[in-house]
């Protein structure tokens, strides 16, 4: 299977722009060959705008950012000054911008974590205290907040268009409940790129062991689990032969145990939670064969002939000394925590996971949530919030998301040309699964990462004791929306009166 020819809007960008990347004060140079150089000249996209008045102008107001700093994923939105570093300056010339185009001025409230965040949030907004009028929190704390009416439903916020390109269209579809969105993913919001999740190769072992080459299964559709497991099982070694297999020994794949059967499952084309045609979730493990192939599949992968290592073991599961070292075919990652590989050895290559067989016509990638952006009810300025959130978005795709793109993905933890069509890939088709993200609890991290962790191959009987709670969680969510929905119109009609 060849590369489509037409790419998710947001990369079309990335890959036809890149004369923008170099106007953004970055030093990279995108790789120089005369084909690349050739078709951008015979190629130019129009450039994205938003539809926002020419003469909007809101004299010079603040507009107020809670932001929180996380250890997974880069949430940076302000940048105080240039400092030569190319993402950070790539954000301050954006912000530059949408201060000057709006006439506005843009303050940030940074708490240390996103739990911290979470409380300080709700407390602000119980109080009904307009303190910001933007907020970025986990998505899974957003979700409560909206659930209790504090958050505008940006369906009415104004200026903002959710079906331009700038807004993460594919995931915000996964995360709508009766098509209405109270919190997206955007470009201005880096999550949705660095909260992906990728497989690294290393090129040494699958050249030492005669391997299929990963790039061409992957585009010639031959990249399938059962390559996987074919692969790993080749590569696992009991290294210094003593007949235990610990950190010391070589793999064929390694991950922490929770993020084993979601990266799967998602790449297999599955979700545990589904939508109806009413845009509501639905538990959808109950009669799913194919799921109960997959499971069982990936447990007879992981747990025969001793390929898998379990990193939890390790001081850090998140930088991976047994792949790091050179004793792993594959890692499981995350693309923010690739920066731990940077200065790995070994050479690596980036691929997506494999699907569950060649009739299937797609490689999906799993994203496993973020930070996500809202404005809150009490929010005086919604103008505001809503052309600086919809500016922010635009500029972005324009300039940070190229930077980011061709400096961080491509020269800092991509090794080469190849991988980066494979990041096209990747990020072509992201799947957020709610139950690997809103109701992690209840179901990834509450559920599966036990039983992978224990090999529990009884598989009906657990979805039977979940499906009650679940189907309670889901049908709670949708009940208290229904309610923000009904207060909402009903304060609606007494203010028309």
């Amino acid at each position: 299977m060849r590369k489509k020819a037409t790419r998710a809007a947001a990369l079309v960008m990335i890959l036809t722009q890149l004369v923008i990347v170099a106007s953004c004060d970055s030093e990279e140079q995108p790789i120089d060959t005369a084909t690349t150089t050739e078709t951008q000249s015979q190629t130019t996209e129009p450039e994205v705008t938003t539809a926002l008045p020419a003469d909007l102008d809101f004299g010079g107001a603040e507009c107020r950012i809670f932001n929180f700093d996380s250890g997974s994923w880069n949430t940076q939105l302000l940048a105080e000054t240039q400092n030569g570093e190319v993402l950070n300056d790539a954000i301050y010339n954006r912000n530059i911008k949408v201060e000057d185009t709006l006439n506005v001025k843009l303050t940030e409230f940074r708490e240390s974590e996103w739990n911290t965040a979470y409380e300080a949030a709700r407390r602000l907004l119980a109080s009904g205290d307009d303190a910001y009028e933007i907020y970025f929190t986990n998505d899974r704390n957003a979700l409560s907040l909206a659930q209790e009416g504090y958050i505008e439903p940006l369906s009415d916020m104004p200026y903002v268009d959710l079906s331009r390109e700038y807004w993460s269209q594919t995931i915000n579809e996964d995360i709508s409940i009766h098509n209405k969105l109270y919190f997206s993913y955007g470009d201005f919001n880096l999550t949705g790129y660095e909260a992906v999740n990728v497989l690294l190769v290393n090129k040494q072992l699958a050249e030492e062991y005669s391997l299929p080459d990963h790039y061409d299964a992957v585009l010639d559709g031959s990249w399938t689990l059962d390559l996987l497991a074919e692969n790993m099982k080749l590569v696992t070694n009991d290294l210094d032969g003593n007949g235990t297999f610990d950190e010391n020994d070589q793999y064929g794949i390694t991950s922490h145990n929770k993020q084993v059967l979601p990266c799967f499952w998602v790449a297999s084309g599955l979700r545990t939670i589904e939508k109806n045609e009413n845009d509501e979730p639905y538990f959808a493990l109950p009669g799913n064969e194919k799921f109960a192939d997959m499971y069982e599949k990936v447990l007879d992968i992981m747990y025969t002939d001793n390929v898998y290592f379990n990193s939890a073991s390790l001081t850090n599961y998140a930088d991976n000394t047994v792949f790091k070292e050179g004793r792993a075919l594959y890692n499981i990652v995350r693309v923010a925590f690739m920066t731990y590989y940077r200065d790995m050895d070994y050479d690596y290559a980036i691929i997506p996971y494999p699907k569950w067989d060649e009739n299937q016509t797609e490689y999906y990638s799993r994203f496993e949530g973020g930070a996500v952006s809202f404005t809150p009810k009490v929010a005086a300025n919604k103008e505001l919030a809503g052309a600086v959130m919809e500016l922010m978005a635009c500029e972005s795709m324009k300039t940070v998301i190229p930077v980011y793109y061709d400096t961080v993905l491509k020269n800092k933890y991509a090794r080469d040309e190849r991988s980066i069509e494979m990041l096209d890939l990747i990020y072509e088709n992201r799947i957020c699964d709610l139950g690997d993200t809103f109701w992690s609890d209840k179901i990834r991290d509450g559920v599966f990462a036990g039983k992978f962790a224990a090999n529990d191959r009884d598989l009906q009987s657990t979805i039977a004791t979940m499906e009650p709670t679940v189907n309670k969680v889901i049908e709670d969510t949708i009940a208290a929306f229904d309610e923000v929905d009904a207060a909402a119109s009903s304060q609606g009609s007494a203010s028309a009166e």
